[in-house]
């Protein structure tokens, strides 16, 4: 592997423990409308409820960062099935917003058209997984199965809008590579 695809896969591992914690821990986070006020580049959701799955938390706190494009946004959807005894277990969904500032495509990925976005598939294993480059932003989600996933990828949009449109916005020049100033 090389090193910017283990740094790929290093931060997907921590944002998926992260959201185990965060569906163990319970912390009260940011609210919709908080999400919906942050401007430093756009976050992306699939509604309020995906498959049967309601939207349960919401994290990200742009208080932490001077730089506001530090901040992820991770969403929660739905409750585990058969939570174990003790820690946390996966929900059926999470969608996670990055700025591409912080989170893009190492030179190994093999990108596929998205939406009208471009996107890679990070992981692979029992669930459904998806990385998607659009605009300004890095979106990744991670599903128990394909039909969370699909239902997931077929309501995406920005967080302010109300239905989701056929296209995405393209990857902002640049951002594949790892060419903005903001990568560096």
């Amino acid at each position: 592997m090389g090193l910017t695809l283990k740094r790929s896969f290093s931060v997907l591992i921590a944002a998926l423990a992260f959201g185990l914690c965060l569906t163990a821990c319970g912390d009260e986070g940011p609210s919709l409308s908080e999400m919906r006020e942050f401007r430093a580049y756009p976050v992306y959701y699939s509604g309020t409820s995906v498959d049967g799955n309601s939207l349960r938390e919401v994290q990200g706190d742009p208080t932490r960062y001077e730089d506001k494009r530090d901040t992820s946004w991770f969403l929660i959807y739905g409750r585990c099935k058969d939570p174990p005894a003790e820690g946390g277990c996966f929900p059926p969904l999470q969608i996670h917003s990055y700025s591409i500032c912080t989170r893009w495509p190492d030179r190994e990925s093999r990108l596929f058209d998205f939406r009208g976005a471009k996107a890679t598939k990070p992981m692979r294993g029992s669930g459904a997984a998806v990385e998607i480059f659009t605009g300004r932003t890095t979106v990744t989600i991670g599903a128990e199965n394909q039909a969370v996933f699909n239902s997931a990828v077929r309501a995406l949009r920005e967080v302010n809008q109300k239905r989701p449109s056929p296209l995405l916005p393209p990857p902002v020049p640049g951002s594949l590579t790892g060419d903005l100033p903001c990568q560096g």
